[in-house]
């Protein structure tokens, strides 16, 4: 279970992210209506996506943060994965609505007007943008919820749409009133909306990433490195190496070969001490399975004495996260 201060660091974030994503709704569709630019649409649509991305993340974090149950032994925290989903979605959809303004606009050369006042408006909103994905970003990393990270990254690149809609609505002013400028506006509005549906797309990816638990590199070498640490050398081999991430539970599971002729005892006590270590490495909460093996084709291995450590190549990740195509074929014919 998170702890409580976790939890109320993440709602006072995301509170704060749906209070502010208000905000910039209320000045960006106010410089929209003043104007009429398609350019600031597209930044004002982006708004929209933040509030309901935000509304679907307190959702999301009621249920994430629930305890694991009878139902769900791995606990709830994919629901963070869902909400990453949810917003990449909105965000892709947006981009689609933009595309659709910016070319109604230019089919009915329509031309944009106030637009001095629509860039304060904007420029405004992206400081109060910039500031709230500092923190966001920072406050999910400290509490470690890729939902907060997710976001706040969301409206970091927020930022940057409002600066290409800032330069987008510059270079208007600069062209003669007309068709110079209905023609600015909608392909710059249309090049925002790429943007915004790349930045919509790569959410849904990791989202997929998560949820489908997908190999972090990173998290391997770290777990490698913790056995490593406190090796055996009687350890003959490691194998079978997965990960999976659920909120802020980690659940980590390998094989480990020991000696034929330990004990029962021996081997617990050895698996006990590098689950417990392996933990404390990664620094998170959850769980590690060891599956105990030992090597078949010799049962007498364990009367030698084992080599010194330092004759004792470590383990590699690669070595590691092997999986033995008998054991997985037999565990896969066993659910069958």
């Amino acid at each position: 279970m998170e702890r409580t201060g976790d939890h109320r660091t993440r709602q006072l974030a995301a509170t704060l992210s749906l209070v502010a994503g208000l905000v910039m709704l209320g000045l960006k569709m106010g410089a929209y209506l003043l104007t009429g630019s398609t350019i600031i649409l597209s930044d004002a649509l982006e708004s929209v996506v933040h509030v309901a991305a935000v509304v679907f993340m307190f959702v999301s974090f009621r249920f994430a943060s629930a305890p694991p149950d009878a139902d769900h032994p791995y606990g709830h925290g994919k629901a963070e994965y869902l909400s990453i989903g949810f917003e990449g979605g909105t965000i892709a959809l947006a981009a689609l609505a933009i595309l659709w303004e910016a070319i109604r606009s230019l089919v009915e050369a329509h031309v944009p007007v106030r637009i001095d006042l629509g860039i304060i408006l904007v420029v405004v909103a992206s400081l109060i943008n910039l500031a709230l994905g500092i923190y966001l970003v920072s406050v999910g990393r400290r509490t470690r919820s890729a939902i907060l990270i997710a976001d706040g990254q969301h409206v970091l690149t927020d930022v940057w749409t409002s600066l290409g809609v800032v330069a987008g609505v510059l270079l208007m002013l600069l062209m003669p009133a007309g068709a110079a400028r209905t023609w600015t506006d909608s392909l710059v509005a249309i090049a925002i909306a790429l943007f915004i549906f790349v930045l919509g797309a790569r959410l849904i990816r990791q989202a997929l990433r998560g949820l489908l638990d997908e190999v972090d590199p990173a998290a391997l070498e770290r777990v490698v490195a913790a056995i490593n640490e406190i090796r055996d050398p009687a350890w003959r081999d490691v194998h079978n190496l997965r990960l999976r991430t659920s909120g802020d539970f980690t659940f980590v599971d390998f094989h480990l070969v020991v000696p034929s002729l330990w004990s029962v005892a021996a081997a617990h006590g050895a698996a006990e001490h590098l689950e417990k270590h392996i933990l404390d490495r990664l620094q998170a909460k959850g769980a590690v399975m060891i599956h105990l093996d030992h090597p078949h084709a010799d049962p007498t291995v364990g009367l030698d004495p084992p080599p010194a450590p330092e004759e004792v190549a470590p383990f590699t990740v690669a070595q590691a996260s092997r999986l033995k195509l008998d054991e997985w074929e037999e565990t896969r014919a066993a659910s069958l």
